[in-house]
């Protein structure tokens, strides 16, 4: 686990350029300040961004059937998929900003079939919200927008990394 400056996190990226098409978003389900390694990324309450591999080609954990030329980023919250440790408005932000890092160093398109939720992409394969699946995922299903209303997380999220790509 590292710390990565946002120039290393472009270099990681520049490596695995045109390996990787798809980044799907998660919660690790536990406290603040604990990441785990089935993600390329987790992201701690104040923002800060650990980087879980050597390489974002490596296959990791994270998204059922869904893992191969995939990176998977965590929020370290949401202690048991609870109300416990909810998303900080400084772990959107830097999930949102590496985003959009990610997408412009791999070339790939910010929209809803490249980059999503787990909640979308278990929705789309049958075990996401009211799926009855007892393994059913909902990360990230809802966020605050900017004016702190809920909406779709995916749509939160994408929409700020749109932002980012746009203005950082």
């Amino acid at each position: 686990m590292k710390v990565l400056s946002l120039d290393e996190i472009r270099s990681l990226a520049k490596a695995s350029k045109g390996e990787i098409d798809k980044i799907y978003l998660h919660w690790t389900a536990g406290p603040y300040g604990i990441p785990f390694r089935d993600y390329h990324f987790n992201v701690d309450d104040d923002g800060t961004i650990y980087c879980m591999c050597e390489e974002l080609t490596e296959k990791k954990a994270h998204t059922w059937q869904r893992n191969s030329g995939a990176i998977g980023i965590s929020l370290c919250c949401c202690e048991s998929a609870q109300g416990e440790y909810p998303p900080t408005t400084k772990q959107i932000e830097a999930l949102s900003h590496l985003v959009a890092i990610l997408c412009e160093e791999l070339e790939i398109v910010i929209d809803k079939e490249r980059i999503m939720t787990h909640e979308e992409a278990a929705t789309i394969d049958g075990y996401g919200p009211y799926s009855g699946d007892p393994e059913t995922r909902w990360d990230l299903w809802y966020l605050p927008d900017y004016n702190g209303d809920l909406r779709k997380g995916g749509d939160v999220i994408r929409g700020k990394a749109l932002w980012y790509l746009a203005n950082a």
